[in-house]
């Protein structure tokens, strides 16, 4: 077994990684004071597990982290990496190369690894103890201590010799068992006071344990009974919801059932808003055309004076006539056939007048409904466009019988004077 590398990063003086090979036999490092030879052997001492700053020649523990310079930034960690040959199987793992690393932060924080994997310090001193490795084996000799083994101190020297001697791993071992007897007799002694204790305690702990005991065949009768309770629920439960679920499926057809009438009725709304619209913009166009309708009925009015004082004209010129037919019968014998046409022309014309004088009272009637309001909005519309084709109509009508009664009267004055010439012949 022997050291083959050594690699120091942030450590003390070591700013940058540093990577030192050590080969079989002796390997010297010598340079001048202040290059920092014994910050090496510091890092050896630090990686295999040195915890006091002052074998470090430290003040603190945090003094081994690259400090900076002026010209360099500190370091916020550092790291020693100790590489060791163990293919004799000399240390007691498993591996033929065994790499220590030890790892420190400037917030304090410490780790420890074995071949990567992290582990305590104990272990690292369970590793080497007895091998002369350790922290205070003899392989580490810094100054000063030669002078502690020459010197009469023979506890130095004791140390030392049990080192070598591999006593040290006994006495360790001895010193453990020691302190598990001691803390031992100090549980027996602990278990003594307690058996006193509760040896006055016997009975009332017999009664204790009875009732405990009735408790515990209690309470897995309780238990019992609330599994079965439990599994009742569950299937009463199971029922309740197979239930639900059916009542739950006819309230999804309702509710499908329901959307599509509400569709369908919402289908039916949109007509009949617009149905309402169309019926109020016929009801705004049917007030907008009342004055229209009422001066068409103003000069129905006018129309029907005229034609009633038009008909006392004709009524005396037929009178005349009647008169002059009856002074002149003997000599117009031929015209009796357009007599009795003409006779039948004017009941004709008299029967359209009182026809003419109902249709107008009639409307009258309907024009005084539509001036006060009354009836349905439905009806008023209905029946203001009866009566309005029913004036068109009859104004069409009226214009056709003005141009009928215009050439009839033309008829007769032609006819009349045809009589006055026959008469005065």
């Amino acid at each position: 077994m022997y050291f083959k590398r050594l690699e120091i990063h942030g450590f003390k003086s070591f700013a940058d990684p540093v990577v030192i090979d050590f080969k079989e036999g002796i390997t010297a490092i010598v340079g001048p004071n202040g290059s920092g030879k014994s910050n090496i052997s510091d890092a050896i001492r630090w990686v295999l597990g040195e915890q006091s700053p002052k074998e470090l020649r430290g003040g603190k523990m945090d003094e081994v982290i690259f400090n900076g310079t002026e010209n360099r930034r500190p370091r916020g960690m550092a790291e020693v990496t100790l590489v060791i040959d163990n293919s004799s199987g000399f240390l007691k793992i498993d591996y033929s190369e065994v790499a220590v690393t030890r790892r420190m932060y400037r917030n304090g924080d410490s780790e420890y690894l074995i071949n990567g994997n992290s582990c305590r310090l104990k272990d690292i001193r369970e590793l080497f103890v007895d091998t002369g490795i350790g922290v205070d084996g003899y392989s580490i000799i810094g100054q000063g201590k030669i002078q502690d083994i020459v010197s009469n101190k023979s506890e130095s020297r004791r140390e030392i010799f049990e080192e070598s001697a591999g006593v040290n791993t006994y006495l360790t071992k001895k010193e453990e068992s020691e302190r598990k007897l001691e803390k031992t007799s100090q549980n027996l002694e602990r278990v003594q006071d307690l058996a006193s204790e509760l040896s006055d305690r016997v009975e009332k702990l017999k009664t204790e344990s009875a009732k405990a005991k009735k408790y515990i065949s209690l309470k897995k009768r309780y238990e019992h009974l609330s599994v079965n309770i439990i599994l009742k629920n569950i299937e009463q439960g199971q029922e309740l919801a197979a239930k639900l679920k059916n009542d739950a499926a006819d309230l999804a057809g309702q509710i499908h059932f329901t959307e599509n009438n509400q569709s369908q009725l919402s289908t039916e709304l949109a007509d009949c808003d617009r149905k309402i619209v169309t019926l109020d913009r016929l009801m705004r166009t049917t007030q907008d055309k009342i004055p229209e309708v009422a001066e068409a009925l103003s000069r129905i009015r006018k129309e029907k004076e005229f034609n009633r004082e038009r008909l006392r004209v004709l009524e005396k010129e037929s009178k005349q006539i009647s008169e002059e037919l009856s002074e002149s019968e003997s000599k117009i014998l031929e015209s009796n056939e357009e007599y009795e046409r003409l006779k039948e022309r004017q009941n004709e014309l008299r029967a359209l007048l009182r026809q003419a004088e109902n249709d107008l009272e009639e409307k009258e009637q309907r024009f005084k409904q539509i001036s006060k309001g009354s009836g349905g909005l439905d009806k008023i519309v209905s029946d203001g466009n009866d009566r309005l084709f029913s004036l068109h109509s009859f104004v069409a009508s009226k214009k056709s019988e003005r141009k009928s009664l215009a050439s009839y009267k033309q008829a007769l004055e032609r006819r009349k004077n045809e009589i006055a010439g026959d008469t005065e012949q």
